[in-house]
């Protein structure tokens, strides 16, 4: 269904942007049914610059194009960074409350000595066994 308008979202996997793809950015996002392949024009690219480089689960709008060789690509044309929802992904994000607290506090080391905290029931969250980690993607610089 070549020129078939859809959405995909999906956690970013890799960006890339070949010397010699004149300025095209290759995204790979996963989702729970499988890899999809995005194309980032560079007008959307400057137009979605910080969804493009900064989003971790990202929404994309666009076209189906097929390549010759059977490959299927998604044309972006419109992105949205949904990044702030990967917390509801979690397996016990049916508890009403989260088990990682928001904000600056997940900016904090891990490593420090949780006997210079006392009993802070917040450091007791942050340890590393209840912090979900999404490794980082692959991207260009």
């Amino acid at each position: 269904n070549d020129r078939r308008r859809v959405r995909c979202a999906g956690v970013v996997l890799v960006r890339q942007r070949p010397g010699s793809a004149k300025g095209v950015v290759f995204m790979t996002l996963e989702d729970e049914t499988g890899i999809a392949n995005i194309v980032v024009w560079p007008k959307v690219m400057e137009q979605y610059r910080k969804e493009v480089m900064g989003a971790r689960l990202i929404l994309v709008e666009g076209y189906i194009q097929s390549s010759p060789e059977g490959v299927t690509h998604l044309v972006a044309q419109r992105m949205t960074d949904r990044s702030h929802d990967l917390i509801g992904l979690a397996n016990d994000s049916a508890v009403s409350k989260h088990p990682v607290p928001a904000g600056p506090a997940l900016i904090e080391p891990l490593n420090d000595d949780r006997r210079d905290h006392g009993d802070n029931s917040s450091q007791r969250i942050r340890h590393p066994r209840n912090v979900r980690i999404l490794p980082p993607s692959r991207d260009f610089h």
